[in-house]
């Protein structure tokens, strides 16, 4: 007897998928039909058993589609299990444009565990900030052991950007944990007490989880100002004295003492060249501090820690230390650019804003002041010269508001400024134009009140929401303000005037019942406001 060898059978095997796939497109010898809707793809029953655990089980039996020589699916995408139909005749296969998913589902079907491990490498490749819960998602329901894996690595080395995402609440108590466990050396632990606060408020029943997380933190580690900023930040702790109790219990004493301070508005008195403050609960105003108003003729005032400054007309920035009684003004570095008499300013991530210009000064300047090393960094400079507009920060923005241009009109526009990315976005335009406004941000909502429209002074509230980028009017105050400052505290915003003489009114709205009340003065506690900011006692 004779025996014949082939010399390559690697080759034979090739060149023999090659005929079968080539006998499948011209459909010869074909004995089988795959049908999706309209779609029909001849093939061949052998090849389709010995590529497929779901086809050999279906066909090694008496069953319907054994012997009818057909079978129809439903609700999977033609393309895609054509595409499976090739991978058993050619060992390849082909993605149809955003359709990985869809190719999933049928090679799942199908029992094709190539197409599944190659399709489940592209997606735990492919995690991102953004689809991270949607291929989470995907794992679970297909059971890819392997991408939950990677969604797992990824939410850890990637947890505080996760935690501003809509899903963020989705997220299991375990995944937190393991990821606060895993961040020991890359997070503050500032950030992590903010990450478990911000999975906490997605659901009442999670509150009881804040205890576990405490005990994963160094709460040594975080200072009184931050806390205070979570407290005003998250309602959760705001209107839950039991959990305010538990974070404040953590903390060491002298600190949990320090955030328990209050708040008071102080005000520039020019006319008795004194320190004024208004307590919010006695409505009350006192003499706050033994300095003196510096000698520059204008200016406007901003408060951070333990320190009021002011931003004088000659671009020269002054502070004082509010916690020493007889502390002087202390000179820091002057502003690179000219923001006018009465520089439009903001707090944001410990550091002061400038934009644009006031009074009649237009500009498109931007610089930060960093108190921390007593320097001004020049920054991009806004879309359009304005003076006059009205700042607020939130979340990882600042805003912003109305302003007046070098024609003098006053303007609606809205603008979101990032300063990470040093990206300026223009946001749905105020319902009216309006300079010298009041702004205040509160949860995600930022209130806008008054200002100057044309020559005349409004008593208008606006509201825009960050969530729904939409903006709503409120009810107006009782009296119109011109340039003026709105303050948050409690469950109240105050609304002062800024540069003016002899006010005796001030507004405040209630945030719960919706409606504005004024405080009159007495007659000895009238005052002629240079500017004012909120502080910590």
């Amino acid at each position: 007897m004779v025996q014949v060898v082939c010399q390559d059978v690697e080759k034979r095997a090739v060149k023999m998928m090659e005929e079968l796939y080539r006998m499948k497109q011209d459909e010869d010898h074909c004995d089988f039909i795959v049908q999706v809707g309209n779609d029909i793809y001849p093939a061949h029953k052998n090849m389709l058993s010995a590529g497929s655990d779901y086809f050999r089980a279906m066909l090694k039996h008496d069953t319907k589609e054994s012997r009818e020589g057909r079978i129809v699916f439903k609700d999977v995408d033609s393309d895609c299990m054509k595409n499976c139909i090739d991978f058993i005749y050619s060992s390849k296969v082909e993605i149809p444009d955003g359709k990985n998913i869809e190719l999933l589902h049928v090679a799942i079907i199908l029992q094709l565990e190539d197409v599944k491990h190659a399709i489940s490498d592209i997606l735990a490749e492919s995690i991102t900030v953004d689809n991270y819960f949607s291929t989470r998602n995907i794992a679970d329901i297909y059971g890819l052991v392997d991408v939950a894996l990677r969604c797992r690595m990824f939410l850890q080395e990637n947890i505080m950007e996760i935690a501003n995402q809509a899903g963020f609440g989705s997220v299991e108590k375990g995944d937190v944990s393991s990821s606060l466990k895993a961040a020991n050396r890359k997070l503050l632990e500032e950030e992590k007490l903010e990450l478990s606060l911000k999975w906490i408020e997605t659901c009442e029943k999670k509150k009881e989880y804040l205890h576990e997380f405490l005990e994963l933190i160094e709460c040594d580690g975080i200072s009184p100002a931050f806390l205070q900023k979570l407290l005003e930040t998250y309602p959760v702790i705001r209107n839950d004295s039991n959990l305010y109790k538990l974070i404040t219990g953590h903390l060491p004493e002298s600190s949990a003492e320090l955030i328990k301070r209050k708040k008071l508005i102080v005000i520039f008195d020019d006319e008795e060249n004194s320190i004024l403050s208004l307590n919010p609960i006695t409505e009350k105003i006192t003499k706050f501090h033994n300095a003196k108003i510096t000698e520059e003729d204008r200016f406007s005032v901003i408060s951070y820690q333990r320190y009021i400054y002011i931003l004088c007309d000659n671009q020269s920035v002054h502070r004082l230390d509010i916690g020493r009684k007889n502390a002087k003004w202390q000179r820091m570095e002057d502003m690179i650019c000219d923001h006018g008499g009465l520089p439009r300013s903001v707090l944001f991530c410990g550091s002061i804003f400038l934009i644009g210009g006031s009074e009649e000064l237009v500009t498109n300047d931007v610089e930060r002041f960093d108190p921390s090393v007593n320097r001004w960094f020049p920054l991009r400079n806004s879309p359009t010269a304005i003076c006059n507009a009205s700042l607020v920060s939130l979340n990882d923005s600042v805003y912003c508001i109305g302003g007046e241009t070098r024609d003098g009109f006053q303007i609606s526009s809205f603008y979101r400024f990032t300063p990470s990315s040093s990206e300026w976005i223009i946001l749905e335009s105020m319902r009216y134009p309006v300079s010298g406004c009041g702004a205040v941000a509160i949860d995600q909502k930022i209130f806008v009140t008054g200002g100057w429209r044309g020559d005349d002074t409004i008593n208008n509230v606006e509201c825009y929401d960050v969530t729904s980028a939409q903006w709503t009017s409120l009810s107006s105050m009782n009296f119109e303000h011109g340039r003026n400052a709105a303050y948050h505290i409690g469950n109240w915003i105050f609304v002062l005037d800024t540069f003016v003489v002899e006010r005796d009114v001030i507004e405040k709205y209630d945030l719960v019942n919706k409606i504005w009340c004024s405080i009159k003065m007495e007659e000895d506690q009238s005052f002629s406001s240079y500017g004012s900011a909120i502080v910590k006692i």
